[in-house]
């Protein structure tokens, strides 16, 4: 950097959302002139395609609203259509795979319920970058509601892109979904840390060293021709007869007789004897890790394991990771949108190819519980402990038993004694 005409490097200071300071000594470059998580998010080599890893995989999740008492779909349900279509611009795959982008890198992920003027009921979701949301002063009183208060937050609003639209929601309007445990924050209950701000050295790192890797290919293939002894100048004609025959290409004779010693020097830089690769690939792993991808499922440096074996890390991954998120998802719709009991919204993975090669085993599973209960049950276990035993929900309907399984249950025994 210069200053006053003369070069300085000294390190670069940053604070992040979360007040959080740190100094990084190698980017300066223009790339870090905006170091938001979110511009990271979209711009780095490594980081951008893991996030989108991620958020596509979370953006298939197979969304139905449900009776709470009997898990029937309600296709009839008003909100059914908006979570076909959320709004104008966006699939609702679109909507999920951009809610965890923005989650993910700012810490939370944000959805408007925008309303129709005197109605009640959403007409349109669309996700909102918390980062351009201002809070009003007095968010701090919201920390410690009394959950009883159902319109506790009604009359205050958040101001949106305030050097945009400059809009004024509701803050009852927004659904707020974390990466990391909110409520940490003193003075806004809203707020939450990303998980990328931990990591956030590793990200300058990494993508510095894929820019000094465009520098040093680029300058490959110079070279240096000087006088032998130090100092000893060329004279203009053998200067020129130099310069002529190493920067034309097109020339295949090389050859020039001087009268003066000449040192020949290769420029080159051996890109293995710098440690670029394994630099990249320990930043990936520190990246991958923070994003809970393990390597079987994601890898910077392709899959090693069988077809097979990556097939079952990938549904064990689906059904450990995405699924604890997806029901992280619609827990916060259901409190939102659904305030009575009779209705609720549930996300799946199962209808996924990959998921499917192992619903033989669900199957299985399913017959062996059902001719269990069914034992249970004509040995005269009563209904709601052959359930429980069983382990399948307590309001599951039930046939009455048959006289015939009865019979045959009632001379089993009569036979054993």
């Amino acid at each position: 950097m210069k200053l006053l005409g003369l070069n300085f490097n000294f390190p670069f200071f940053t604070r992040n959302k979360s007040g959080d300071t740190f100094y990084d000594l190698t980017s300066l470059g223009e790339w870090t002139e905006s170091t938001s998580n979110m511009s990271l998010g979209l711009s780095h080599p490594i980081l951008s395609p893991a996030l989108l890893f991620k958020a596509k995989l979370f953006s298939q999740a197979k969304l139905d609203i449900v009776r709470s008492s009997t898990g029937k779909k309600a296709d009839n349900h008003p909100y059914k259509k908006l979570f076909n279509k959320p709004n104008y611009n966006q699939t609702i795959s679109d909507l999920l795979e951009s809610l965890l982008f923005t989650q993910m890198c700012n810490g939370v992920g944000v959805i408007w319920k925008k309303k129709s003027f005197g109605t009640s009921r959403a007409n349109s979701f669309y996700c909102l970058d918390f980062d351009l949301i201002e809070f009003p002063e007095e968010i701090e009183k919201l920390k410690y509601p009394n959950q009883s208060v159902s319109s506790r937050n009604t009359n205050m609003k958040v101001r949106y892109d305030v050097g945009g639209e400059d809009l004024s929601i509701p803050i009852d309007d927004l659904m707020f979904f974390y990466d990391m445990p909110n409520g940490v924050d003193p003075k806004n209950p809203y707020n939450s840390s990303s998980r990328l701000d931990a990591i956030k050295q590793t990200l300058f790192n990494s993508k510095d060293s894929e820019i000094a890797k465009s520098i040093i290919i680029k300058s490959n293939g110079k070279e240096l021709i000087s006088g032998e002894k130090q100092g000893f100048p060329l004279v203009g004609d053998e200067k020129e007869k130099v310069e002529n025959s190493y920067n034309q290409r097109s020339l295949t004779r090389r050859g020039i007789v001087t009268n003066a010693s000449l040192k020949w020097q290769s420029l080159h830089i051996i890109m293995r004897d710098l440690g670029h690769d394994e630099g990249i690939k320990t930043d990936a792993s520190v990246i991958f890790a923070a994003l809970h991808l393990p390597s079987d499922v994601y890898s910077i440096a392709g899959a090693k394991s069988t077809y097979k074996n990556a097939n079952q890390s990938l549904v064990s991954y689906i059904q450990n990771e995405m699924m604890s998120t997806i029901e992280s998802f619609v827990a916060t719709i259901n409190a939102s949108l659904f305030d009575d009991d009779n209705y609720e919204l549930v996300g799946s993975y199962d209808h996924l190819p990959v998921m499917l090669a192992f619903s033989t085993i669900n199957i299985e599973n399913a017959k062996k519980q059902g001719e269990a209960l069914q034992s249970l049950r004509s040995a005269g276990v009563p209904d709601e402990l052959a359930l429980e035993l069983c382990q399948l929900p307590a309001n599951t309907q039930l046939k009455p038993l048959s006289i015939e399984t009865q019979n045959d249950s009632t001379n089993e025994n009569q036979g054993d004694e």
